[in-house]
């Protein structure tokens, strides 16, 4: 049967079904009413994140990084390392100035295993200097490469799932937990069932004797029937009165919950539940006895960047000076305008697009966007990006590229420390962009990746730099 009829059945059945209600039942009990300010985080909530021993209380820097699955998660990695490079005062780096994490998707993983490695710095009572180097071999690079889509299609088909409200998701969430958060090494060498990492961990309520001791990490989601962001933090849970969640496959709901006590685990993933592919994470709320649920997806949906959350963050700050570096693991690099087929493309196949149409609809001028908005609040935006690979090279790309054999030969110069000509960052930058999004990634994307992050920070080095000396109050 010709597709143009199927289009035409299907549209007609959509009309009959929704059209069959014959009763309105008004209701106005609303979290947002049409036009009403969308929460977003409150930083005099918490005690600030200037109070960590050896900041810099003029310098504010907040860290956006994107969605992307394991393509963004380990260059997000990529580009931590490549800051930690840069020295900005004595005994600190740049990596040790940034004071926000706010991340979408696949970033948050990569947010989450630096506050997890800084954060079992000190559980283990290490003595030596933080160095995220020295935890990539030790645990990051191994958690960035788990295989999170085995996980997932695990739970499809676990019996055990199928007659539970648990799913694939919190399959997942048990996973980021494990691996990502560290739940399951600090078990092995504790010899205990730990205490997995919460909000409380790295957001201290304000008035309280406890320390600051960690950058704040704000996962970003989108809320599924008002599409609006979610920033994942205390004082958001609170304002959406927030009384439960699943964890670890197990379900808390308490009538008084402590947003604190929430598992940071639990809003890497809800970021990460991209539409139709992952499960939603529900939550809980006492907000409206009608309606106790509140369903969570994928902030890409929203703000595939995080950088929406960074801003407002940068713009409560006193610092003097602001900061906002931007990690963008976006491929749309090898998307093509025009199409090689004349037929009208397959209904289905339109349907596929529409999760990602907004966010790849703002891609136009979203560079333009931040810097226009940054320059009124006075903060300095500084983007890291694949694009960058592409400046000032007037090499010819080649006609076709072996994937396999170009990653050996790359990989293989990067190991010498041989530099990468115009040529050769054409094709990084093809190999890079053609990573598809996914929970999982190969040795050779990895290192990749790992190299890319670290490469684009020092092609942007003198920008940092530059950044760091503005406004800078001269003693």
């Amino acid at each position: 049967m010709n597709r143009n009829i199927w289009t035409i059945l299907g549209f007609a059945a959509f009309l009959f079904l929704s059209s069959c209600s014959q009763k309105i039942y008004p209701d106005r009990s609303q979290f947002l009413k049409d036009g009403d300010p969308v929460p977003t985080v409150d930083l005099s909530y918490y005690k600030s994140v200037q109070e960590r021993p050896g900041q810099d209380s003029t310098l504010a820097v907040a860290m956006a990084i994107s969605g992307g699955g394991s393509r963004a998660s380990n260059f997000g990695i990529g580009v931590m390392l490549g800051l930690e490079k840069i020295g900005t005062r004595e005994g600190q780096d740049m990596l040790d100035e940034v004071d926000y994490l706010s991340t979408v998707s696949g970033g948050g993983f990569a947010a989450g295993a630096y506050v997890s490695a800084l954060y079992d710095h000190q559980f283990y009572n290490r003595t030596e200097m933080f160095s995220l180097k020295n935890y990539l071999d030790r645990q990051v690079q191994e958690d960035m490469a788990f295989p999170y889509t085995k996980v997932l299609v695990r739970a499809n088909f676990n019996p055990i799932l199928w007659f539970s409200l648990a799913d694939d998701g919190d399959a997942l969430e048990r996973s980021i937990d494990e691996h990502v958060l560290g739940y399951r090494r600090r078990a092995r060498e504790t010899r205990k069932n730990p205490r997995s990492l919460q909000l409380g961990d790295f957001f201290v309520p304000a008035g309280s004797p406890a320390p600051v001791r960690f950058p704040m990490h704000i996962t970003n989601s989108s809320t599924l029937n008002t599409m609006t962001i979610f920033p994942f933090t205390p004082d958001i849970l609170s304002r959406y009165r927030i009384s439960g969640y699943t964890h670890r496959l197990n379900k808390t709901v308490r009538d008084t919950l402590d947003p604190f006590s929430v598992p940071l685990a639990v809003g890497i993933k809800s970021s990460a539940s991209f539409p139709v592919l992952i499960s939603n994470t529900t939550l809980c709320s006492k907000y409206s006895p009608q309606r106790p649920f509140l369903h969570l997806i994928d902030g890409a949906m929203t703000d595939n960047i995080g950088y929406y959350t960074a801003l407002q963050v940068l713009k409560q700050e006193r610092a003097p000076r602001k900061v906002l570096l931007i990690v963008d693991a976006d491929a749309a690099g090898n998307r093509f305008t025009f199409s090689k087929k004349e037929g009208a493309v397959f209904s289905l196949s339109v349907m596929g697009r529409l999760p990602s149409s907004g966010l790849d609809a703002r891609r136009a001028t979203l560079v333009r966007d931040i810097r226009d908005v940054c320059r009124q609040y006075g903060i300095t935006p500084i983007f890291f990006s694949f694009n960058a690979l592409l400046d000032g090279t007037e090499a010819p790309l080649p006609e076709e590229l072996q994937i396999k054999e170009e990653q050996k030969r790359l990989i293989w110069m990067i190991r010498r420390n041989q530099p990468l000509g115009q040529g050769d960052r054409q094709i990084l930058y093809e190999l890079l962009t053609h990573i598809g999004t996914k929970l999982t990634i190969t040795d050779e994307e990895q290192e990749l990746l790992l190299y890319a992050g670290q490469l684009i920070v020092k092609m942007q080095e003198e920008e940092v730099k530059r950044a760091l000396k503005k406004g800078r109050v001269v003693k």
